[in-house]
């Protein structure tokens, strides 16, 4: 029954990473070339999940507490507010891209395989399989979940060796536009950044060995992550298509594709749903988790119709701006000073690293911004603990 547990939490977050959204984040990195592409993948995913996400994941699991609760111990209740509302919001955003991002694929294949297209036909197909997920009993959840996450997996090497071996010729980087390696890496970063609050909504009742169960959740999406954007990688490189749906379309893999499409956007974002449930209950104090989290896929069917795509670099650096300080303030506080900074001061350095991460970008830093803004913000509050008066950590509720 243990290992099942581990098994369990491995196969929900490789299901996590199973997405076209990192797909999609994988080709804006071809500009590089295989190589130096493949290596800012894989050094942005070690540093999003092994520096970011798995300390994330432990606190939640030592303090037996959800990621919200973890920030008021830091922060306070003005804290766990401010967070929420953030969180949520990022939430609700990651919910309308990935049914553009769905729908967008699958009205590519039907209009080949049946001639049909809807734009909000296909929105709502895919908005009403993902309330299907969100209503399911806890054990129902994880076996048909754990099916499908390996269904997908064997659909992905399908994709990949049909991609790997086509005809398309290998297109030269000079040919895709520009992009820095460590704008690369940072790209890599920010989407394992973008998981940070709900790793510890997953870790949190974990008692038995906490690294461990950490371990096997952040693992289970640093394969996954980057192999999905390997994909989007080699779907470039090797096809010279930069629209990842338009690939896709020409992979004549028909209903294959289409199934890769509508359930790995299933085995995310129900994910993404329940977890900004989880903060609009912490901001209301009341409601139904579960329909609570129906809501909010209602509100990113209804943001899906309005979304631009064009946007959604941008978003993944806003996302880094605001976790970052955050994260660097929590990881000085819990692992290192053992207590924190008055709550004015903490709320000073968040807001200090928000602004800084953009001034920061400009330095093009190799490890990327993210990192850098770890470093220097993280330094800031060690020193500033060393210089002022420190305090227990505050004890909040879930």
């Amino acid at each position: 029954m243990s290992k099942n547990r581990y098994v369990n939490v491995f196969l929900l977050w490789v299901g996590v990473a199973i997405s076209i959204a990192e797909i999609v984040t994988g080709t804006l990195i071809a500009p590089l070339g295989w190589a130096k592409g493949s290596l800012a993948i894989i050094l942005g995913h070690v540093i999003g999940c092994f520096v970011f996400l798995l300390p994330a994941a432990y606190l939640s699991a030592h303090h037996h507490k959800s990621a919200i609760g973890v920030v008021g111990l830091i922060f306070g209740k003005w804290g766990v507010k401010l967070f929420a509302l953030l969180n949520a919001i990022q939430l609700v955003g990651w919910t309308a891209v990935m049914i553009v991002n769905a729908q967008v694929a699958m009205n590519g294949l039907s209009a080949k395989l049946f001639h049909f297209r809807s734009v909000i036909g296909m929105s709502v197909v895919i908005t009403v399989l993902i309330i299907v997920w969100l209503l399911l009993k806890h054990d129902w959840l994880f076996k048909i979940n754990n099916a499908v996450v390996l269904l997908l997996a064997v659909g992905m090497l399908i994709l990949v060796w049909v991609l790997a071996t086509g005809k398309g010729a290998a297109v030269p980087a000079t040919d895709l536009g520009e992009m820095s390696f460590g704008a690369a890496v940072e790209l890599s970063v920010t989407m394992s950044l973008s998981w940070l609050p709900l790793i510890g909504d997953y870790t949190q009742n974990e008692n038995r060995r906490p690294l461990k169960f950490s371990l096997a959740s952040v693992s289970g999406y640093f394969l996954a992550s980057c192999f999905m954007f390997m994909i989007g990688l080699i779907t470039v490189i090797h096809t010279g298509q930069t629209d990842f749906t338009a690939a896709l379309v020409n992979t004549n893999l028909g209903l294959v594709a289409l199934f890769i499409i509508v359930f790995s956007t299933v085995t995310t974002t129900f994910m993404d749903a329940y977890s900004a449930a989880q903060n609009i209950q912490t901001l209301a104090k009341k409601g139904n988790i579960n329909w609570l989290a129906v809501g909010v896929m209602l509100i990113g069917l209804a943001l899906a119709t309005l979304v631009s795509l064009s946007n959604y670099e941008n978003f993944l650096y806003l996302i880094g701006a605001v976790f970052t300080p955050l994260f660097a303030i929590l990881f000085v506080s819990a692992f290192i000073l053992r207590r924190r900074l008055s709550l004015g001061l903490n709320f000073a350095w968040w807001l200090i690293g928000t602004l800084g991460y953009y001034g920061l970008q400009k330095f093009d830093f190799a490890f990327g911004t993210t990192f850098l803004l770890l470093l220097l913000l993280g330094l800031g509050v060690y020193l500033t603990g060393l210089l002022t008066k420190k305090y227990p950590l505050a004890e909040q509720a879930n």
